[in-house]
């Protein structure tokens, strides 16, 4: 997540490596597991709230380290007998069949999450999120509404939305959806102002809405802010893109791709860079022979 506890942080700067996809995932992990995993510690091994914390954070901070993937697989299995219908551990199981490619089965996961706790955290948006990766942009529409309404104060619930709609050519609800986030991301920004995602996205709606010198304004700070992100450095090009700024986009695209942010299946159905499609040095970075049929 964005804003993680104070109990993340070695593991947050743990994070910090190129692979935006193992980053992304070990996040969205480490926030479905750590209950569970808290829990057995605390619970089995009698230890204290402090000890317990400790040894949580020990544990991911070991399995990021040591084939993350693999031993966040085993602990999903244990989390699954110690608490079997827990809607976070799906979520933490979505995101880990995400990161193999097996988009609908993330999003039936992610589904069951919903279906248990309608607001459990980031399982709305990880459903949209592998659904649009599978190319189901109806089913995105579909429970677009359903999604805002549980989780629409969450600015990274919209990126799927946008995306799917703008792909089916839904302008009026494209437009809708995006005066929704607009908002929510003003209101975010507020409190978070060193935001640098929320400000980039931002900038993708102001550019969106015709606000081009905002957009700029916005999508150059939140590089200043986090100059080695991918996901800020991506959705920078997207800026660049709805700008028909092409030279800049590509620039903010390979910068974006030397970050991590490698996937072929995001890349070539996201709307938001078809100025780009086409051309030799996107074809280079994000070729449809790399892409999931």
């Amino acid at each position: 997540m964005a804003f993680p506890l104070t109990r993340y942080s070695v593991i947050e700067r743990l994070r910090d490596g190129r692979d935006l996809e193992r980053r992304d995932a070990f996040g969205e992990v480490v926030t479905g597991y750590w209950k569970p995993v808290y829990k057995h510690f605390r619970l089995t091994w009698g230890v204290s709230d402090q000890d317990a914390q400790d040894l949580t954070q020990s544990f991911f901070a070991e399995a990021f380290q040591k084939a993350w993937l693999e031993r966040s697989q085993e602990a999903s299995r244990k989390a699954i007998a110690l608490q079997p219908h827990l809607p976070e551990v799906k979520v933490a199981q979505a995101w880990i069949l995400y990161t193999q490619g097996a988009y609908g089965q993330a999003a039936q996961v992610a589904q069951e999450a919903v279906e248990r706790k309608r607001d459990c955290e980031g399982a709305y948006y990880l459903m949209l999120r592998a659904l649009f990766a599978a190319g189901r942009y109806q089913d995105v529409a579909a429970v677009a509404e359903a999604a805002l309404e549980s989780s629409g104060t969450d600015y990274n619930v919209y990126v799927p939305i946008l995306n799917a709609l703008g792909a089916l050519g839904k302008k009026d609800a494209l437009d809708n959806a995006r005066q929704r986030q607009i908002l929510a991301l003003e209101n975010h920004l507020k409190t978070v102002p060193e935001d640098a995602r929320a400000r980039v996205l931002l900038a993708a709606n102001y550019a969106a809405v015709g606000q081009a010198d905002t957009a700029i304004r916005e999508a150059n700070l939140a590089i200043a802010l986090r100059p080695n992100e991918a996901t800020v450095l991506y959705n920078a090009a997207c800026v660049f893109c709805e700008l028909k700024r092409k030279g800049e986009a590509l620039g903010a695209l390979k910068k974006a791709w030397d970050a991590g942010f490698r996937d072929p299946d995001w890349a070539r159905r996201d709307p938001d860079l078809a100025l780009l499609h086409g051309d030799p040095e996107f074809e280079r970075l994000y070729p449809a022979s790399a892409a999931t049929e």
